[in-house]
């Protein structure tokens, strides 16, 4: 049918495939295409894209480096505002072609691009860029592109080795108010220091979002202090910090910030949460906490946690295990004789990664009948009996719903991928 409707199609995204089905992509031509995704694994695919100037959102991957032809190409795509990229490298000759691309785009995502050559870098600026997003972008000129963005609103910088000198010169710099319009800023993995974090946060007019990954004792009370006059507005917080289930920045969080749409903090003491103020985050969407507790506790906290998490009805993403490594903490207990039932107000969940459980066939029919819009399913589901965890998991792939090993769950709570 797309062969026939060709003009209908405004979205595309080519998957890898085989070469014949590449080939059949290649010739097609889809005159009103706004958005294109795809892998570059033929050697004739970049031409096909430049066949395609009213692209305006484009995300190219699979290539260590784009040819020329393909660079000029896209300087010619006058409507082209998002771009996303991953290759290692923009060859010496093709780099200020880069550079004047990017003076006409909106948003730009790049993964492990190394720009090793300035070119005309020094002589330029790029005052359409709002939003950049740079994973595992080498260093070597990052910074100097990312100030000659003036009117940038959002930043995001992923990398297994964060230099100490790349966040110190950040901080300076929105400290400077270099950008005055930012208010989203996400940098991770490695440790930042607690004065860094202070300027970073202390610098920012407004903050809607922010995201710092492995902190360690960076964020404390100094941090929350400066925090603390966006809680009204405030949509996204994650916070990967130390380990520390005693803090109280979790339930600070959850019963005062109103917009909160997604939250990722280090594990909190369940009795923090049941004898806390009541949560106001009746938007949050996303949820990433672990609630710990001693055995004996139980009964008496855990009704009470759930009547906060009944709050969420519009929480989609939950997970509840313990993503970090190395430790052991008993977490909620998801079974109907301890309050299960107070969470059938969760009527949007699609997600949902826990700690081992101890579930039997009362606890599935529950979650069959209440979360009606379940997707994916994290943990195991009974670590007592293997058979009802196998009988369990079948039921679940009955229904259509994936169940998927507690390793790959870690995995994406780690790297931030839901």
């Amino acid at each position: 049918a797309i062969y026939q409707h060709t003009q209908l199609v405004r979205s595309f995204v080519a998957e890898p495939c085989s070469k014949e089905e590449t080939e059949k992509i290649l010739k097609l031509r889809f005159p009103n295409l706004v958005s294109l995704d795809v892998v570059l694994n033929h050697q004739d695919m970049q031409e096909w894209i430049i066949g395609h100037p009213s692209i305006t959102r484009l995300t190219l991957n699979g290539a260590r480096s784009f040819n020329s032809k393909l660079w000029n190409g896209l300087l010619g795509f006058r409507h082209l505002k998002d771009f996303s990229m991953s290759c290692q490298k923009v060859d010496n000759k093709d780099i200020d072609t880069f550079w004047q691309l990017c003076t006409q785009l909106e948003r730009l995502e790049i993964s492990r691009l190394c720009i090793r050559h300035q070119g005309n870098l020094l002589s330029m600026t790029f005052p359409s860029i709002k939003k950049l997003e740079m994973n595992w972008a080498k260093d070597d000129n990052i910074l100097e592109f990312v100030q000659r963005c003036p009117n940038l609103t959002s930043f995001k910088r992923f990398h297994g080795e964060l230099p100490t000198e790349f966040t110190s010169s950040f901080s300076e710099l929105v400290t400077a108010r270099t950008w005055p319009h930012l208010h989203s800023v996400s940098l991770g993995w490695d440790d930042i220091a607690e004065d860094t974090v202070l300027c970073i946060i202390g610098g920012m007019q407004r903050i809607n979002a922010f995201e710092m990954y492995h902190v360690l004792d960076s964020f404390g009370s100094n941090a929350m202090g400066l925090l603390r006059p966006h809680f009204s507005h405030v949509s996204v917080l994650r916070l990967f910090i130390t380990f520390v289930s005693k803090n109280r920045i979790a339930q600070d969080i959850l019963s005062s910030c109103p917009l909160l749409e997604q939250f990722m903090a280090p594990p909190i003491k369940a009795s923090v949460v049941a004898e806390g103020k009541p949560w106001v985050c009746t938007r949050l969407q996303k949820l990433k906490l672990m609630f710990v507790y001693e055995e004996l506790t139980l009964p008496r906290l855990q009704p009470l946690v759930f009547d906060q998490l009944a709050r969420l009805v519009r929480l989609e993403d939950w997970s509840l295990a313990n993503y970090r490594s190395g430790r052991s903490y008993q977490s909620l207990d998801l079974t109907l004789v301890n309050g299960l039932g107070k969470l059938s107000t969760l009527r949007s969940l699609r997600f949902i990664h826990y700690s081992s459980q101890v579930m039997g066939q009362h606890e599935i029919d529950w979650i069959f009948e209440h979360w009606t819009n379940l997707e994916d399913v994290g943990g195991q589901l009974n670590i007592q009996d293997g058979a009802i965890n196998e009988g369990l998991k079948k039921q679940l792939k009955e229904r259509g719903i994936t169940f998927r090993p507690s390793y790959w769950w870690r995995y994406r709570v780690l790297w931030g991928q839901c």
